[in-house]
């Protein structure tokens, strides 16, 4: 069942490795199934919804350990990826009998897992436009299809059967380990240079971006639910709209640009979401999310790129801070929610959109890249 979003991803033929490409898909679905459990834990262990956000941020907390601190001690390796998914599989499939403390510990683990998978995977196509799309695709490809079947599993078994489906979902990217190379390693230098101030700048506004919209994107399943009157299967079918709008973006092989314009699109949508509690504007906001999200990441990313004197050693940066913003956006996110939705979604917009102005400034100063290493 959850081999279908794989599936569809080989049939497009991207240009990465299936090692690569399989390990980024699973990693999608363990952060796609984090809110549709927020309810269901809630319940399980009889304690509240902010609280249960908490697994959210510990999970992001592994992300950020493991995706800042891979690029200065490890060389991007395929042994290191096998590693990355035997951690995940063990961590998710435990998660599944571990009370909530235990079970924080573990997401920590597997937010690990996570971090890594996703260092190598954009160090191997980092500053190259092409290849970006063909990994930047796997999130709403796999988002798509496994949104209905992570609320069905959850809706019919529960959260332990959930997460013992994720850790069994970690055995197909060991079936690619044998044919396949990482490249990445070749590229990047065993030295670490300190990033410009422009780099670092762009850097900070990722991870603001991702700690306005993951303080959002956490409750949107509880927003769907609540105030907006939907059923959990209705709201599923949503997240699936949402990952299908951002198809397009995310395949998108042209340069990528106007990264400031397409956060700010959604930072409109975010609020929208939050404060606009009708189904339409619900659908609406999501949709708008999907395709403005994967054409925000990827341009960011370039003008990230444009702004280094070596841009692949800012690919593990990056997606720390960017995971920095997570840890911190679900607990901001609950404290907001508790005051009221219409709060998370006026300060998460305002965030976002205060990302969206860097970038658009930073985007008008380029500076020639004095290496590709």
């Amino acid at each position: 069942m959850f081999q279908t979003p794989v599936r569809a991803l080989v049939a497009l033929r991207p240009n990465v490795p299936a090692l690569v490409l399989t390990a980024t898909a699973v990693s999608t679905v363990v952060f796609t199934t984090t809110p549709f459990l927020v309810t269901g834990l809630a319940e399980q262990f009889e304690i509240s919804p902010g609280r249960v956000g908490l697994i959210s941020s510990t999970q992001l907390a592994g992300f950020v350990v493991s995706s800042w601190g891979a690029g200065r001690v490890l060389r991007p390796r395929r042994r290191i990826m096998v590693m990355a998914v035997v951690l995940g599989m063990i961590a998710n499939a435990t998660s599944a009998i571990a009370g909530f403390e235990v079970l924080l510990a573990l997401r920590f683990a597997s937010g690990v897992a996570l971090g890594t998978i996703a260092w190598l995977a954009w160090a191997e196509v980092f500053g190259e436009d092409e290849r970006v799309g063909d990994v930047a695709v796997i999130g709403p490809i796999v988002g798509t299809i496994a949104s209905p079947i992570v609320a069905a599993v959850i809706d019919l078994a529960g959260p332990p059967e959930m997460y013992l489906a994720l850790g069994a979902l970690h055995v197909v990217p060991l079936l690619f380990v044998s044919s396949s190379r990482l490249t990445s390693g070749d590229r990047i230098r065993a030295e670490r240079h300190r990033p410009r101030a422009e780099a670092l700048a762009a850097m900070v506004a990722l991870g603001v971006f991702t700690l306005g919209g993951s303080a959002v994107f956490i409750f949107t399943s509880s927003i769907a639910q609540g105030p907006v009157g939907m059923s959990a299967v209705t709201a599923s079918l949503v997240f699936s709209v949402n990952s299908i709008a951002g198809i397009p973006s995310a395949r998108f092989r042209g340069a990528r640009q106007h990264a400031g314009a397409w956060i700010a699109v959604t930072a409109l949508a975010a609020a929208t979401i939050a404060i606009v509690h009708h189904p339409l504007a619900f659908i609406a906001g999501m949709v708008a999310w999907g395709f403005g999200f994967w054409m925000a990441v990827p341009a960011a990313f370039s003008v990230l790129a444009d702004h280094s004197t070596y841009p692949a050693e800012r690919a593990g940066d990056a997606q720390a801070y960017m995971a920095m913003g997570r840890v911190v956006g679900p607990m901001v996110g609950g404290l907001l929610y508790d005051v009221g939705p219409v709060v998370l979604g006026l300060v998460g917009g305002l965030l976002m959109a205060s990302a969206g102005g860097v970038m658009a400034v930073l985007a008008r100063r380029p500076v020639a890249r004095l290496s590709t290493a």
